[in-house]
């Protein structure tokens, strides 16, 4: 389904400050009850994934699984190396037991080796519970969100709102005002180059699901998302108000203002063309009785463009290999029902 083309509610706040920096506005006065709940030392991204509630289930069922796993493991590794630390301990306290070294007696090789194999031991279990550990907890317990409540709370949806945060890096950085930087603000910073530009990308955020742009710059608000989710269903704000947007607060933490760079607006009509066009592909292979065809195609895509390296145009070259491969094994020409839908234009991953 097309997204919305209602316009958002211009009502906003009155400009306080003239160092608000270029593209960005005021933010308009119906989301603050969002945004106030935001760190103010962060950049938020807002847009509204429309990738099918099946296909988000399956996507979100890997990480589910993966920590599962980890915990058991930790777990298990937690209960099979208990009695062996605690007779380390012991024996480190006085009480000799089967742990303990004999530095006197023992010969140097052999004692060269016990260190070794405890030390490796010991980092193996540093790796596991100081650095792998954190993962499985904040997946299922981290607050204020995590992706276990966030899921519970709102359940998998066509049209779901994700909430992204800058990740080690800030407002500061954005607005020019952190130790060192070039004093460029807004659409003049660097940040604003390298960090936002890319993490709003049209193509990227039309062949990724939200839960897979997470990276170096940028994480997952689970809390936001949770909360922008429920004041949707209580109709206290509207998909509009969430579109594909920047959100930075400017000034000081006291008398400072939330503003927007509603980027949604430049794509203009082009994601909707696009939009039409995918329908017209479902719809086509729909007809012929090839749906599953469809779906396969859309996973296919979400793999090659999740792949390390970034989805560069050779990898687009073998996605669209592939894609050609699937539609022969079904018995049906590509380029012919490609030439029928017009052309390759607007298929995220097959330009």
């Amino acid at each position: 389904m097309p997204p919305k083309t209602t316009k958002r509610a211009t009502k906003a706040l009155p400009k306080a400050s003239s160092a608000i920096p270029d593209p960005f506005t005021p933010v308009p006065t119906e989301i603050l009850p969002l945004l106030d709940t935001l760190d103010k030392e962060i950049v938020y991204i807002t847009h509204i994934d429309h990738h099918p509630a099946w296909f988000k289930k399956r996507v979100f069922f890997v990480p589910v699984g993966l920590n599962v796993t980890i915990g058991l493991v930790l777990l298990w590794r937690a209960y099979a190396a208990s009695p062996w630390y605690w007779s380390i301990l012991m024996s480190f306290l006085g009480n000799h037991n089967e742990t303990t070294i004999y530095f006197a007696s023992t010969p140097w090789l052999q004692l060269i080796w016990m260190v070794l194999v405890r030390s490796s031991v010991f980092l193996v279990d540093f790796i596991l519970f100081r650095i792998i550990g954190p993962w499985p907890w904040g997946f299922f317990f981290e607050s204020p969100g995590n992706p276990i409540s966030w899921r519970f709370k709102t359940g998998f949806r066509d049209e779901e709102v994700y909430v992204r945060e800058s990740r080690g890096w800030g407002a500061r950085d954005l607005l020019g005002e952190a130790e060192g930087s070039s004093g460029r603000a807004g659409s003049e910073s660097p940040f604003f180059k390298t960090r936002i530009l890319p993490a709003v990308e049209t193509r990227r955020l039309a062949e990724k699901t939200g839960y897979m742009l997470m990276d170096k710059d940028f994480d997952l608000s689970f809390a936001a998302m949770t909360k922008a989710a429920q004041m949707i269903d209580r109709k206290e704000i509207t998909l509009d108000n969430v579109q594909k947007s920047v959100f930075v607060w400017v000034g000081s933490q006291e008398t400072g203002q939330w503003t927007v760079w509603d980027c949604w607006k430049l794509d203009g009509g082009s994601e909707t063309e696009a939009r039409k066009k995918i329908m017209i592909f479902k719809d086509r292979l729909t007809a012929m009785g090839k749906e599953s065809l469809f779906f396969r195609w859309v996973e296919l895509i979400q793999f090659e463009s999740s792949a390390p390296g970034g989805f560069t145009q050779e990898r687009q070259i073998e996605a669209a290999n592939k894609a050609k491969k699937l539609f022969e094994d079904e018995g049906i020409d590509f380029d012919t029902f490609i030439k029928e839908i017009g052309g390759l234009d607007g298929l995220p991953g097959m330009e």
